[in-house]
């Protein structure tokens, strides 16, 4: 018995990292995780709601070949996946591709035109949505702080998107570029949350007495992902989807190898504004991002986590306000004042919810590729 509480000690002993060091993984994590959001929403609006699928397309792709540059050189020099991993049954994977890839469809329909400032206020609610998910599949029971704090989460949210949905086209100017937020956009964003919820909670019951290396994980994912999401081309038809009207089908194809021109900043506006840099460089901050975010969580904590994801919270929310963003700085107006409120609001409930989550030092760090 003395042997076994030996071993799970050893098991759970964490290893060493200096303060120092650990300072600046979290300094490293707020500011990655700030530009991370920022970039996101940069990208989608450089590029345009017509070029949004590709640009959701290309951000699958890209993580399949940054993933790849990692995963395999590792598996060939290294016994880190082993003949067990591999033989896993696929179909886990292509149920964890086909959830994410409809949440990150759902976020490139709702980014073009949700304002920056609320995305990471939208993204919180996660939190909320996965406790749903889990009470139904799982049959996980919350206690009642993390219900009252992931409750004032979704209401802080909530006060943060009455300006963009009181207005079906609320538009704004900043230094001669406008910004434009449309209900439904947000609608979208919010709803993106959902499927992203249930891949979370499959993830958690298919894994809880297995391991794989997360680099493979990821990287079949990714691939599932990456080709399902060509099933979700015949919606951009329909009015929101692929743009305020929609597009007849015909034009789908055509929008999405215009996104290709403007990758490679064949269209003159797409040079302007480095599309080539802002897709390509967001993947690999992305990667970084996470990668860090798993690093604290084996070094440091799953709480140290959670207080930096407390600290980007208001860190990228303000951000947008900031001479930071260049062209894509969003003025300050009366409807800032919902969003502030709201992440107030939102980082209560979030302290709530960390203080009182069970087994929240066993938690992984949050991912949300984009």
């Amino acid at each position: 018995m003395a042997a076994a509480a030996e071993a799970g000690t050893e098991a759970r002993r964490r290893p060493p990292i200096g303060r120092l060091h650990l300072l600046a993984v979290i300094c490293g994590l707020v500011l990655l995780g700030g530009f991370n959001f920022a970039l996101l929403k940069v990208t989608y609006t450089a590029y345009g709601d017509r070029r949004a699928f590709f640009v959701n397309q290309a951000i699958n792709l890209l993580y399949i070949f940054y993933g790849g540059i990692i995963l395999y050189p590792r598996m060939l020099l290294t016994n880190c996946v082993t003949k067990e991993m591999r033989v896993f049954p696929k179909k886990h994977f292509l149920v964890m591709g086909t959830l994410d890839s409809l949440g990150t469809f759902l976020t490139c329909l709702g980014a073009t035109y949700t304002p920056g400032s609320l995305t990471p206020l939208l993204n919180q609610l996660l939190i909320p949505f996965t406790m749903i998910v889990s009470a139904i599949g799982l049959r996980l029971k919350s206690r009642w702080q993390e219900k009252l704090g992931a409750g004032l989460i979704a209401c802080g949210a909530c006060l943060s998107v009455i300006p963009g949905l009181l207005s079906a086209a609320n538009s704004s100017a900043l230094g001669g570029i406008v910004f434009e937020a449309r209900w439904y956009a947000i609608v979208f964003y919010t709803l993106s949350n959902v499927p992203m919820a249930m891949s979370s909670c499959y993830k958690e019951a298919t894994f809880e007495q297995r391991h794989l290396d997360v680099w493979y994980l990821t990287q079949w994912v990714s691939v599932f992902q990456f080709l399902v999401s060509f099933l979700y081309m015949p919606l951009l038809v329909l009015p929101g989807f692929g743009s305020r009207d929609g597009m007849p089908f015909q034009e789908v194809p055509v929008a999405f190898a215009d996104g290709w021109k403007c990758y490679m900043e064949e269209v003159p506006e797409c040079a302007e504004r480095k599309a080539f840099l802002l897709l390509t460089g967001y993947c690999g901050v992305n990667l970084c991002f996470n990668t860090l975010g798993l690093y604290l969580t084996k070094h440091g904590s799953a709480i140290l986590n959670a207080l930096s994801y407390s600290i980007l919270l208001p860190f990228t929310t303000v951000l947008f306000f900031t001479p930071l963003m260049g062209r894509y700085q969003e003025p300050l107006n009366q409807g800032s004042v919902f969003t502030f409120l709201g992440l107030i609001l939102a980082l209560v409930g979030f302290a709530i919810y960390q203080w009182f989550a069970q087994n929240v030092g066993e938690a992984e760090a949050p991912q949300r590729h984009h």
